[in-house]
């Protein structure tokens, strides 16, 4: 299964480009953060935000629609795996941070195999910022609940606007599907998005 996880930071050539990426790799998943606005077709579910989005554009069918009633991730189930979509937005306090990751880790343990993606907007060394902040260090707080494993991998940032850039964006999956030799990389292609 071909899974592209991209934050469209709202913007509408993103999300054109985003649609012709998918058709051009074949890609049977897009795990989206801060869509321009909604595709019009059923396989497109959203958080209560509407800024995490799971979008079925493959040959695979959703077996579940996902928890559209949480803010800050959704959670379809497709072949066997409960994807998350995640969104936290930097606006957030790390009060409702906090409590974004407890619902979040809550709602995984009761799911398996897990792959859990999105923006996180926290950094840690962990998965190559230059310090952990607070945030950072939440995340690996409650993501270590959880039977998964950090998927990014190399120094290529997932954010990048000017000479600014970071690792914000994140993927774990369930330990079990690593066995399956999974390849995570931050590709080279132009997206018109800052991610």
């Amino acid at each position: 299964m071909r899974v592209l996880q991209l934050n469209l930071n709202h913007c509408e050539a993103a999300q054109h480009l985003l649609v012709q990426t998918v058709r051009e790799l074949k890609i049977d998943l897009a795990i989206i953060s801060e869509p321009h606005k909604p595709l019009d077709t059923q396989l497109w579910v959203a958080d209560a935000s509407t800024k995490a989005v799971i979008w079925c554009c493959g040959a695979y069918p959703f077996q579940s629609g996902g928890n559209r009633d949480e803010a800050g991730f959704v959670v379809p189930k497709l072949e066997g795996i409960y994807f998350y979509s995640c969104y936290a937005p930097p606006s957030l306090t790390f009060d409702q941070f906090t409590d974004f990751l407890d619902r979040l880790t809550e709602h995984a343990r009761q799911h398996y195999p897990v792959a859990i993606a999105g923006d996180f907007n926290a950094w840690a060394v962990d998965w190559g910022s230059k310090e952990t902040n607070a945030r950072g260090q939440a995340v690996l707080e409650a993501i270590s609940s959880l039977d998964v494993v950090l998927m990014n991998s190399g120094n290529t940032p997932t954010f990048a606007r000017g000479e600014a850039s970071s690792t914000i964006d994140l993927t774990f999956v369930s330990s079990g599907l690593v066995r399956n030799d999974p390849i995570w990389k931050v590709m080279d292609i132009y997206t018109a998005s800052d991610h």
